[in-house]
């Protein structure tokens, strides 16, 4: 089964690009009538809104929620408080374009003026920055946050970024990322794609040698969670790439970087209930408690019976005495929830859950692992509609793992690779 295409992410996402899907660059339209009434969406999108309701034919195309603005709202005017409102669009519609550019002028500094000028001059790699972080606020908030995460990033984490270089980077990096999985070939953009992470990684890291506090923590909190994006979604990963067939231990530092958040909430949890993230987290907090039925410490209850025969966990197994049983006590609640939207957001962060133990027994391709590790990977692929950068690597990665444990051929393993194949779109051969 080949790599997912540009076709697949385009499907999967269900929006456009600014450049044509030939990766041809874009050029400004010729001046036009503006729509001083138009949809809220097509305001964002800076196009021309035909102000049909109750949606505009944009929308319709797009397959987006149109919505108009109130009729208090001066249409003249875009600027306001989006702290003061509880709508998500408020943000974008916030920012004019003209504040959008300020803003990110102001986020990124001096910095972007030492980009290689193989992306080309100043202004068409500010251009995409501007770009990218709208693209980031119109679309991909949308593909890695949905409910209250979503709510926050798209306010305060927004704010966050205008004073924190490194998250600004951040979500620069996020924004184009999504551009160039979607349509590829667009050197300028797949150029400034590496120079946005770069710097993103190395403003970071600087700031983790910093005391970590009180004004800190948003920020640090706000860029870990975003930056596994690029690790999950590489360009052109193939099944062949996987670690399981290249051997090399590196090739599964994209899941051993997922744990850098719950290190970040270890060290600074004294901070955690006063920034941004604190009601996220705290409502989520309570969620997982009944969920993962954290009372029990040990033995069967509450994991898939099949997997903990599998993992020879009994009634006296606890996480100190199997390094399976923990990964299996918080995937299997997982395997039984509800496929929806905000559910696939919860199945998503079991991979920054994971310790260190189990990912190098991944590395060392212990057999049981990669089992409870395709299980979540074919988990995943089923709610790929809620979490399309499951494309990016996690579907060639789960069936890279079956194809491996199917031609070890141990008759034991086998049954257990029936959900994460089917799940992942491959076919067994069923050799045994």
């Amino acid at each position: 089964m080949p790599a997912a295409s540009p076709r697949a992410f385009q499907t999967t996402f269900q929006i456009s690009l600014p450049d044509g899907p030939s990766g041809t660059p874009y050029h400004a339209r010729r001046s036009h009538k503006k729509s001083r009434k138009g949809c809220l969406v097509c305001k964002t999108r800076r196009v021309k809104c035909d102000e049909q309701k109750p949606s505009c034919r944009r929308c319709m195309n797009y397959g987006a929620s149109c919505s108009y603005p109130s009729p208090s709202t001066s249409p003249s005017r875009t600027s306001g408080s989006p702290e003061s409102s509880t709508e998500l669009s408020n943000m974008l519609v916030s920012l004019s374009i003209s504040e959008m550019t300020s803003k990110v002028r102001k986020g990124v500094g001096d910095d972007l003026a030492f980009a290689p000028r193989v992306i080309g001059d100043y202004d068409t790699v500010f251009k995409l920055a501007v770009d990218s972080f709208q693209w980031f606020l119109s679309n991909s908030s949308d593909t890695v946050a949905p409910g209250m995460i979503k709510k926050v990033m798209m306010r305060e984490m927004i704010h966050v970024a205008f004073d924190n270089p490194y998250l600004m980077y951040t979500l620069l990096g996020c924004g184009v990322l999504h551009m160039n999985r979607m349509c590829p070939l667009n050197k300028p953009r797949e150029l400034a794609e590496a120079y946005f992470w770069q710097r993103a990684l190395a403003l970071y890291s600087q700031a983790l040698q910093k005391k970590v506090d009180e004004t800190s923590i948003d920020g640090l909190i706000s860029a870990c969670m975003l930056i596994g994006v690029t690790s999950v979604c590489p360009p052109n990963f193939e099944i062949q790439d996987s670690f399981v067939f290249t051997g090399r231990h590196s090739d599964l530092n994209w899941l051993a970087i997922q744990g850098g958040l719950a290190c970040i909430l270890k060290h600074a949890a004294k901070y955690v209930p006063g920034s941004i993230w604190g009601p996220p987290f705290g409502r989520n907090q309570q969620f997982e408690t009944e969920l993962f039925k954290c009372h029990v410490k040990q033995g069967r209850e509450g994991i898939h019976p099949g997997l903990a025969d599998l993992c020879e966990i009994t009634e006296t197994t606890s996480a100190e005495t199997s390094p399976y049983y923990f990964p299996l006590k918080i995937l299997t609640p997982y395997l039984e929830l509800e496929a929806n939207a905000e559910n696939a957001t919860h199945c998503a962060t079991w991979m920054g859950r994971i310790g260190p133990e189990f990912v190098n027994m991944c590395r060392e391709r212990d057999q049981r692992a990669l089992v409870i590790l395709a299980y979540w990977m074919g988990l995943m692929c089923t709610l790929s509609e809620w979490q399309p950068w499951i494309e990016g690597r996690i579907r060639n990665e789960c069936i890279a793992i079956c194809i491996y444990l199917e031609s070890e051929g141990d008759p034991i393993i086998y049954p257990y690779l029936e959900f994460p194949a089917s799940a992942a779109g491959y076919t067994l051969q069923n050799l045994l």
